[in-house]
């Protein structure tokens, strides 16, 4: 089972490059991959359309000079969206004592939760270390709204895996 999860993030992982790349986005932090966005958008919300494909000939319509020459369009007229909202997994981090995971909930540009979805357990004394760091993380996080946050002593690994997963969740929101 944990073979199969780590194929199916490694695969998500390359996914989001992929896509990134293909859109002109260059991950802020290569070396971690696997995030997976739950959802960045309400239902419903409209999204852009494409641009018109040119037609291979040379005449453009009257009607096509007219709307085009006005310099506004009706998207432009429309009232602004409501802020975006969702909920981001960030990647999926290694380390000596076991992985780290976080889960960040957002509203417009404003981190809103971060829950963490794994923290280290390989031993009792790695299950304890990260359950009594990751309310000092997390508040960490809330405060500094990035993932620029102080590592806590005694959890080294577990600070530094949290930080790393943090900031593939905002990079994959799109809020740094």
């Amino acid at each position: 089972m944990r073979k199969a999860t780590t194929a199916l993030v490694g695969l998500a992982g390359i996914v989001t490059l992929s896509a990134s790349w293909a859109t002109g986005l260059a991950p802020k932090h290569s070396a971690v991959t696997g995030v997976h966005i739950l959802s960045s958008a309400k239902a419903g919300t409209p999204v852009a359309a494409a641009p018109p494909k040119p037609s291979g000939s040379s005449k453009t319509s009257r009607a096509a000079k007219t709307s085009s020459g006005s310099g506004t369009s009706t998207a432009a007229k429309k009232a602004p969206a409501a802020p975006r909202s969702g909920t981001v997994d960030g990647a999926v981090v290694g380390t000596q004592y076991g992985s780290v995971q976080v889960r960040v909930s957002f509203t417009g540009s404003k981190i809103t939760n971060v829950h963490a979805l794994q923290l280290t357990d390989s031993s009792r004394t790695s299950v304890s270390i990260s359950a009594g760091a990751a309310p000092t993380l997390r508040q960490e996080a809330l405060a500094a709204q990035s993932s620029q946050i102080d590592v806590v002593s005694g959890a080294t690994y577990t600070s530094e895996a949290y930080q790393q997963s943090l900031q593939s969740a905002i990079d994959a929101a799109h809020l740094g």
